[in-house]
C-alpha cells in the first residue's frame, strides 16, 4: 500500500475497496495527499526554526523531496525527521546553504536532549563531600542528555534570532569550526558554545578520566600555573548547569 502511495507506477488497485463515490484513482490521490501532508507536518513540528528560516514555500519544496527519499519507516513519528540534517547537507540545492543542515542538526540535538533519559544531577554539596586528598581520583559522569556538535556557520545566532522572533542575520562561515554543547537542564533543552579547552575537558570527563589526569591535560593546553583554576571553573559551570549526574572515585 505504501509503495502505491509513494510511487504512482505501483498498482495497488486490489488493495483499495470500491468507494461509494468517486473512483479508486481519486481515493488513491486522497490517500497520497494525506500521507505526504502528515509527514510534512512531522518535519515542521520537529524543525520549527528551520521552517521559519526557509519560508513556507521553500520548506514545502524541501519536505516533498525528503518525503520522496525517506518514506516513514518508524511507528513513532518522533523519529521521522532524524535524517534531515544529512539530507540537507547532501542534496542540491540545499547543500549550497550549509546553515540549513546545521540548523536542522541543532534542532535535532535539542529534541534529542529533551527526550534523553532522566538522571540525577549532583550539587556543590556532593562535590564538597569528596575528601580533598581524593579529588584527583574523582570521576564525573556527564548527564545522558549532553552531546556536542561541530558547526561551521553562525547557526547558533540564526537559531537565537528565530527563537526571539527577530530577523535572523545573514548566514556566514566561521573562521574555524565551533563546538556547541547541547543538554537538558530541568525540563528545558539548552545549548552554549564551548572553547577548545573546555570541549576537550568535557570529552575526557565523558570518557571517565579522573580529574587529576584531566588537570594535567589542561596544563598542556595553556598556562600550567592556572590549570587547576581553569579546571575548577569548568567543573563549577557544569554543576551549575546540572551536567554532572554522578561523582565517584576511580
Amino acid at each position: 500500500m505504501l509503495k502505491g502511495i509513494m510511487h504512482p507506477g505501483h498498482n495497488i488497485d486490489p488493495l483499495i475497496k470500491n468507494p461509494a463515490r468517486d473512483t479508486k484513482d481519486v481515493m488513491l490521490g486522497v490517500y497520497r495527499y494525506a500521507y505526504v501532508s502528515r509527514l510534512r507536518e512531522f518535519l515542521a513540528n520537529d524543525h520549527e526554526k528551520l521552517s521559519c528560516y526557509m519560508g513556507e514555500a521553500a520548506f514545502a519544496t524541501m519536505s516533498k523531496a525528503y518525503v520522496a527519499k525517506y518514506p516513514s519507516d518508524q511507528p513513532n513519528a518522533r523519529w521521522y525527521s532524524r535524517h534531515l540534517p544529512e539530507f540537507l547537507a547532501a542534496t542540491p540545492p540545499f547543500k549550497k546553504s550549509p546553515e540549513l543542515a546545521e540548523l536542522a542538526l541543532l534542532e535535532r540535538a535539542l529534541n534529542d536532549a529533551f527526550d534523553a533519559p532522566e538522571a540525577a544531577h549532583k550539587t556543590f554539596d556532593d562535590l564538597a563531600a569528596v575528601p580533598p586528598e581524593d579529588i584527583a581520583q574523582a570521576q564525573f559522569a556527564i548527564h545522558p542528555s549532553a552531546r556536542c556538535i561541530t558547526v561551521v556557520t553562525n547557526v547558533t545566532g540564526l537559531w537565537s534570532s528565530l527563537r526571539c522572533g527577530e530577523q535572523p542575520p545573514s548566514p556566514y562561515r566561521l573562521d574555524e569550526p565551533q563546538e556547541v554543547l547541547i543538554w537538558r537542564q530541568g525540563s528545558s533543552s539548552r545549548f552554549r558554545l564551548l572553547g577548545k579547552e573546555e570541549s576537550m575537558t568535557l570529552a575526557k570527563a565523558q570518557e571517565g578520566l579522573p580529574f587529576g589526569v584531566i588537570c594535567e591535560m589542561i596544563a598542556m593546553m595553556d598556562d600550567p600555573d592556572t590549570a587547576a583554576i581553569r579546571a575548577a571553573t569548568y567543573l563549577r559551570g557544569w554543576i551549575e548547569a546540572e551536567l554532572i549526574s554522578d561523582i565517584r572515585l576511580a
